[in-house]
């Protein structure tokens, strides 16, 4: 059998450990913010307000989740944040080809956690798995190809937990499976490091963590699907969305300043 990307183990959805970089703090010495620094920081923002101002229109970028991403940066005083892993999904190559590999790990982790139970004739568990980084370096599991998602969620982790139902009939086995994809993702600008878009250094924005005037923070986002499929034959698997999730969206609050 094809080895899977997670581990996976029959439990409850208990998060696995994430690690994140803290990308200035962990090298620079906190301190009181310069006229430079408050000075830089209103430039900053000001870009910010532009950039929403012209979401829409014709030639503008199309960053709604990009630019309500950095607001909180600058915001949120660091508390966590709740994204959308729909409309990543829906709106990056990337996040549509993670989802379909995610589901087929999934289901390769369920058939063999059935297959360790004795396949039973019927039979129904919780199963959980390990962190799944995302990033430049998988192909099943890319990094964002759309610059909206470059800058709102870049390189980031996932984990799934499932609850499964298993049918054994006379020639087929069928699973039902509820999957929960957990997203999650620190925010933040790292040494070294530019914007893939514009080729802006991270140290513009870093320098604001480390003058305390915008602090990083978790950017977490959950997805539901209904997958059934018979054994042997996962590619031919249908999937139904489970409505949850983050309900209000970036465009909801344009010229309200996306204020999330």
């Amino acid at each position: 059998m094809a080895s899977t990307a997670a581990t996976y183990r029959v439990g409850p959805p208990v998060p696995p450990k994430i690690n994140h970089d803290n990308g200035f703090l962990d090298v620079c010495t906190p301190r009181e913010a310069s006229a430079e620094d408050r000075a830089l920081f209103a430039l900053w923002t000001t870009k910010l307000e532009v950039g929403e101002a012209v979401q829409g229109l014709p030639g503008a970028p199309d960053l709604p989740d990009a630019l309500a991403a950095y607001r909180h940066f600058l915001f949120g005083n660091g508390e966590d944040r709740e994204f959308s892993y729909e409309r990543y999904v829906l709106g990056d190559p990337s996040g549509r080809t993670t989802l379909r590999n995610l589901i087929a790990d999934a289901q390769l982790g369920a058939e063999d956690l059935y297959a360790k139970r004795g396949q039973r004739g019927s039979d129904q568990f919780q199963m959980v798995g390990s962190a799944i980084p995302c990033g430049a370096r998988s192909t099943r599991f890319p990094y964002p190809e759309t610059e909206n998602w470059q800058k709102a969620i870049g390189a980031h982790t996932v984990w799934l937990s499932a609850a499964v139902d298993v049918t054994k009939g006379d020639v087929t086995t069928r699973f039902v499976m509820l999957l929960q994809v957990h997203a999650e993702d620190r925010y933040n600008f790292n040494p070294g490091q530019h914007d893939i878009a514009t080729g802006i250094p991270d140290a513009a924005n870093g320098r604001f963590e480390c003058s305390g005037l915008a602090q990083q923070y978790t950017n977490r986002a959950q997805l539901s699907r209904r997958i059934a499929w018979k054994a042997a034959s996962r590619a031919a698997y249908t999937e139904t969305i489970v409505p949850g999730g983050r309900p209000r969206q970036p465009q909801d609050n344009r010229r309200v300043r996306n204020r999330l």
